[in-house]
């Protein structure tokens, strides 16, 4: 009967010992699912997971996303009174859409200056490649000025940081747009939420 209670008592201590060593491990994957939604866009044309707590844009007026070709969301991240709330853009532009010609063109756009070389706050990165769901892409950053203040002589500005992965679809014809748009002070705030919704991202087409 001895031997029973401390065969008992030693399994007991055992499976709390395992119970400890374990939650820790599962928590992130609990928080995770409680923190991200599964979104698939209008469409279908791709999944994606998305955080919870960030607002999407509704346009109230204008071309719809079928008129334009361009499928997908913007959404608002929890705003801390600042002049520029978090963005995070995903897009799917369709052969013939109205907004960007191609994929190149897009990239071409985005990448570079439009007045010329980068001066002052404002920055321009390189184009790297980039896997994403197992299609060779492309990503770059960027950093540009934003004034605020509406029309003012001394108007107040903020340095944006802003990251872009493009994705080709399978036909070469249309092209995903991943797009990350935040003060750059509070870059890092934001880049992990950027990374879950990359690795998430799953084409449609």
């Amino acid at each position: 009967m001895i031997e029973n209670r401390i065969i008992g008592a030693v399994l007991s201590a055992v499976f709390a010992f395992i119970t400890m060593a374990v939650y820790p491990l599962s928590c992130p994957a609990v928080d995770e699912q409680k923190q991200f939604r599964e979104y698939v866009s209008q469409g279908n044309h791709f999944t994606c997971s998305l955080p919870r707590d960030w607002g999407e844009y509704q346009p109230g007026f204008g071309l719809s996303q079928e008129e334009k070709k361009v499928y997908g969301v913007t959404l608002f991240g929890p705003s801390d009174g600042g002049p520029a709330p978090p963005t995070i853009s995903l897009h799917y532009y369709a052969p013939g859409n109205l907004l960007h010609r191609t994929m190149d063109k897009f990239i071409r756009t985005h990448s570079r200056p439009v007045l010329g070389p980068p001066s002052g706050d404002g920055s321009h990165g390189e184009v790297y490649p980039a896997a994403i769901a197992g299609r060779q892409a492309v990503t770059f950053e960027q950093r540009n000025v934003r004034y605020t203040g509406g029309r003012s002589l001394n108007p107040g500005k903020v340095i944006l940081f802003e990251r872009f992965v493009v994705i080709p679809d399978e036909n070469d014809q249309g092209f995903y747009v991943l797009r990350l748009s935040v003060p750059d002070s509070m870059r890092t705030r934001y880049e992990g939420i950027f990374k879950v919704i990359t690795e998430s991202f799953r084409p449609g087409k």
